[in-house]
């Protein structure tokens, strides 16, 4: 009788679904989804160095997995994975500022919430496996609240991005100085020569968002996905110079760019 009763009581301190794992599953699915869809805009515009992105997919595909069992060592390597994820892709987050660039924002809003709520959602399923906590439907309440509000800011992002895209007239675009094509995290070219108050036609065929930033020259402009813009060359500029022209987002070191940053360099005279 007595080792009856202690069988049911273990049984029943063990809960099927501890507290906290529809919340971890949902956080490791968000945080791998993120690098998924950067790898897939890469493939459809043809950009090259995508295999680091399959390192936090993979991790969080397993975090996925890890989650939905019960043991004590499955949720604190699912803990480990969150951490990881968080910190390989925490610069994902400067994306917030621009919902104007899908690939930019929506991965900014899935993989570092992502990858915190998978911590948390782990860390309280750990617990509540010990206490007998189970995961309630408040909890797939708050999971369907969650992916509803990621579901409504991607859709407005996606329609900013299709529809905030902008173009430069040809009669003005021919007139420019020089063009300068970003594509691929590069500029197309090493080297660029404008004369003091001329103009640069800058075009971005990336999907995600860049800059062309002269910091000498006080020249700092955003470009979207698809867009077009002309820059003008500071016309008070005196004799020649050459300048080093960067992507904000895409380069760690503006005053000595290595090979890794989006760089170039800008000659006026």
């Amino acid at each position: 009788m007595t080792d009856s009763t202690t069988a049911s009581v273990d049984l029943a301190s063990t809960p099927n679904t501890p507290s906290g794992t529809t919340l971890a599953t949902l956080g490791f699915a968000m945080a791998a989804l993120g690098p998924i869809l950067i790898i897939g805009a890469g493939l459809i515009f043809g950009l090259d160095d995508l295999g680091f992105f399959l390192i936090p997919s993979v991790l969080g595909i397993v975090g996925v997995v890890l989650s939905r069992r019960h043991g004590k060592i499955a949720k604190a390597v699912s803990i480990v994975i969150a951490l990881l994820i968080g910190m390989l892709l925490f610069w994902t987050a400067f994306g917030l500022s621009a919902p104007s660039s899908f690939f930019d924002f929506v991965p900014a809003i899935l993989v570092l919430p992502g990858a915190l709520l998978a911590l948390a959602g782990s860390i309280a399923a750990l617990v509540a496996r010990s206490r007998g906590s189970e995961s309630g439907a408040g909890e797939r309440r708050a999971g369907f609240a969650i992916v509803t509000l990621l579901g409504l800011l991607g859709g407005l992002s996606a329609v900013l991005t299709l529809t905030g895209r902008d173009t430069v007239p040809d009669s003005i675009a021919a007139a420019a100085d020089a063009v300068v094509d970003l594509k691929d995290f590069e500029f197309d070219e090493d080297a660029y020569e404008v004369p003091a108050g001329g103009t640069v036609l800058v075009t971005n065929d990336d999907p995600f968002l860049h800059t062309f930033t002269v910091d000498e020259l006080g020249i700092d402009v955003d470009l979207g996905p698809g867009d077009e813009k002309i820059v003008e060359i500071p016309s008070t500029v005196e004799g020649s110079g050459t300048y080093v022209i960067y992507c904000e987002p895409h380069t760690e070191d503006p005053d000595d760019p290595g090979e890794d940053d989006m760089a170039s360099e800008l000659t006026v005279g």
